[in-house]
């Protein structure tokens, strides 16, 4: 199969995009091999993104970060992103009334990706979501949400993604659990993300009613047992349609 090419302008998003919390900083080698580049040709995008304020290099341990620029752009983004400033409230409450940590995400390159995280006042886990944080989405009750309204075939392009992905039995299953999460309108995971996590996820719709967010519940199964499991979707129900309320107004 023949390599893809990329121009510089796309080489240099690429580099910018392999930085995330827990791989924050990378050698020019490091850089070379993750985008199948030449090292002189990572060095040179490193040097002008260096220059530019969007990458900082340590002399240190001679790696580069992501510069000023990138938290620069980060606060005029969230500055005006409605549905963040629109949840930031809400997701706060939702979290102190389950005593769970609460979650606004949206569908992004393929995968759940936390847009926002009110974290509960009895954590027992650590970086499973975060502001920035992406997973596959048929690890999260959120990515669930997020395609359940979608066509077959959007979906199946969609799991063709996942390395999980099994074909035709794998799909068959998924898009009949994805029919059932319609129908209810929320949809539950256990062991979430890994063993012992629990998230449930209710959709956010706009004023035509198509999905454009999921709030996520997530707590340990012991907390969000079965038998209490209604109780914990009504209130993000409720979270949901205040989010839809208030998103509302501001369009």
């Amino acid at each position: 199969m023949k390599r893809k090419s990329f121009s510089s302008l796309e080489n240099a998003l690429r580099i910018l995009g392999l930085f995330s919390v827990e791989e924050p900083d990378f050698s020019v080698k490091e850089i070379a091999g993750r985008l199948s580049i030449a090292d002189s040709t990572a060095h040179r995008l490193l040097s002008t993104l260096k220059k530019e304020g969007f990458i900082a290099k340590d002399n240190i341990n001679n790696k580069y970060r992501l510069g000023i620029s990138i938290r620069a752009l980060e606060s005029v983004l969230i500055k005006d992103l409605d549905l963040y400033n629109a949840s930031a409230s809400i997701l706060f409450s939702l979290a102190k009334k389950a005593n769970e940590a609460a979650s606004l995400c949206i569908l992004y390159d393929n995968q759940t990706f936390y847009v926002n995280t009110v974290d509960s006042d009895r954590p027992v886990y650590h970086g499973l979501t975060y502001a920035g944080k992406s997973h596959p989405i048929l690890s999260t009750s959120a990515g669930k949400v997020l395609i359940s309204a979608k066509s077959e075939d959007e979906i199946e392009e969609i799991f063709s993604m996942e390395a999980s992905f099994n074909k035709a039995a794998t799909l068959q299953y998924d898009l009949t659990e994805l029919l059932h999460v319609q129908e209810k309108g929320y949809a539950i995971s256990y062991n979430n993300f890994f063993s012992g996590i629990t998230s449930i996820a209710v959709p956010v719709k706009n004023e035509n009613g198509d999905i454009i967010a999921a709030i996520e519940l997530i707590g340990p199964e012991q907390r969000i047992q079965p038998s209490y499991v209604h109780t914990y979707v009504k209130m993000v129900m409720e979270a949901a349609i205040e989010l839809e309320k208030s998103f509302y107004k501001k369009n």
